[in-house]
């Protein structure tokens, strides 16, 4: 029996129960202390306070990366494991002919299209001397998704503001968002829940329009 020791709120631990998921097996979720010093389970496997970790009979493996590795190379995927990859991708992506600028050009409209607002548009070397020229940052809100969402947390609405990212790539640009249902952090939060399903679907139709 697979042992994973974990915690909810953990993107690391989210990381690996997604790839149980798509591999189709069961397993007992431990859930540690928050606070790492009260972890003499986690210690007493590997030395170590953090999670996850994750215990396949007498073998013990961590961190995330090396969980997700050991995950994929010992057991095989199920018929529906690209349909649960699918259904938990953490963004949406399109690869586009058009050069940033242009590509930039028509995503405010197709965004527009949709009742987005565009709040403010960020060039990459504002943000950082690593990121390639040409790199733009949007940041969109619908103001009928974010109404929503004040009224179900008033402390929300960096929920419903979602981060358009425009890359150069050779012949042309990739366009990237994430999923606003995506974050772990949302899970707890079915007031939420509404609001950014409703701004998917309207995501998923801002990347068609490409």
């Amino acid at each position: 029996m697979l042992t994973l020791y974990q915690v909810e709120w953990c993107p690391h631990c989210h990381r690996v129960r997604k790839v149980l998921t798509e591999l189709g097996l069961t397993y007992v979720a431990v859930n540690v202390a928050a606070r790492q010093e009260e972890r003499a389970d986690v210690v007493a496997l590997t030395g170590a306070p953090a999670v996850p970790v994750l215990q396949d009979g007498d073998r013990v493996v961590a961190p995330s990366g090396e969980i997700i590795a050991y995950l994929q190379a010992t057991y095989p995927e199920p018929e529906d494991a690209g349909d649960h990859r699918a259904r938990g991708a953490y963004r949406n992506a399109v690869r586009t002919s058009l050069a940033p600028q242009a590509a930039a050009a028509r995503l405010r409209e197709l965004l527009e299209e949709q009742d987005f607002a565009v709040l403010a548009e960020i060039p990459g070397d504002a943000i950082s001397a690593r990121l390639p020229g040409e790199y733009l940052l949007l940041y969109a809100a619908a103001p009928t998704a974010a109404a929503m969402a004040v009224a179900a947390d008033p402390g929300a609405p960096t929920a419903v503001t979602i981060p358009f990212a425009i890359t150069p790539v050779e012949d042309g640009s990739l366009v990237a968002a994430p999923d606003p249902v995506g974050p772990v952090w949302v899970y707890g939060e079915p007031r939420l829940l509404k609001p950014l399903a409703a701004l998917r679907e309207r995501i998923a139709k801002v990347f068609a329009g490409f």
